[in-house]
């Protein structure tokens, strides 16, 4: 085939690829002003930690704790105040066993960051945390003094023991002040004895509420002035 007749073939071909390039151009010239004249959303920033929900947010958290801290304490109060509940969960009152002193070492964590006004931010977190091992604390403690009740003692600590709690009983159900003023006189009499001789092998002493409590039902009362 003569080189005329094929240019007239080729120039065409030329022609149209020129065109469609030229139109891919202008097509990718105008996504690119599009794009700037019409510039995609920008997604919002996340919200930092301390924003206003969270802060609502750990206020409630700070708040029930408060109310777990006093529910523990009035528990753990209402125990040490109590002669007869020292007697029969003894294990409560002896820091040397091990779920007894995990709770009073987590208490005494929780005490130290309560306070009576909001905290600053980080102090809130470490209370919220705090109150939590020392209910968890508490739980095991009492589970663990229920189990173990008076086995620690000696046979003759546990006679005691069970003469303490009678006299108590009958303390609490006597008809006179006289009679409760003579039973309260006998437990202290019980629990001091017990006292002299688990101490020679047990770091247990009746805690000072619960002696309050026998002495101050325990004395007669004054003579009126």
């Amino acid at each position: 085939m003569p080189y005329q007749d094929l240019g007239a073939f080729i120039w065409p071909i030329m022609v149209l690829i020129w065109v469609l390039a030229a139109s891919y151009s202008r097509a990718a010239m105008h996504q690119r002003w599009q794009a700037r004249a019409h510039p995609a959303p920008s997604r919002p920033p996340g919200r930092p930690v301390d924003a206003p929900d969270a802060a609502e947010s750990l206020r409630a958290l700070w708040d029930a704790a408060r109310d777990r801290y006093a529910r523990i304490a009035g528990e753990y109060g209402d125990y040490e105040s109590d002669p007869k509940q020292v007697l029969r969960r003894p294990a409560l009152a002896d820091p040397a066993v091990p779920s007894t002193s995990r709770f009073i070492d987590a208490f005494h964590e929780a005490m130290a960051l309560h306070t009576e006004s909001y905290p600053p931010t980080e102090v809130a977190r470490k209370y919220v945390a705090a109150t939590e091992n020392a209910e968890q604390a508490w739980r095991a403690a009492c589970e663990a003094a229920d189990k173990l009740r008076a086995s620690r003692f000696t046979t003759d600590e546990r006679a005691l023991i069970n003469q303490g709690i009678k006299l108590l009983e009958l303390a609490e159900g006597a008809a006179t002040p006289a009679e409760q003023e003579a039973a309260f006189a006998a437990a202290r009499q019980v629990l001091t004895k017990l006292e002299r001789s688990a101490g020679t092998r047990l770091d247990w002493r009746v805690p000072r509420p619960a002696r309050q409590t026998i002495d101050r039902h325990g004395r007669p009362p004054l003579p009126p002035a």
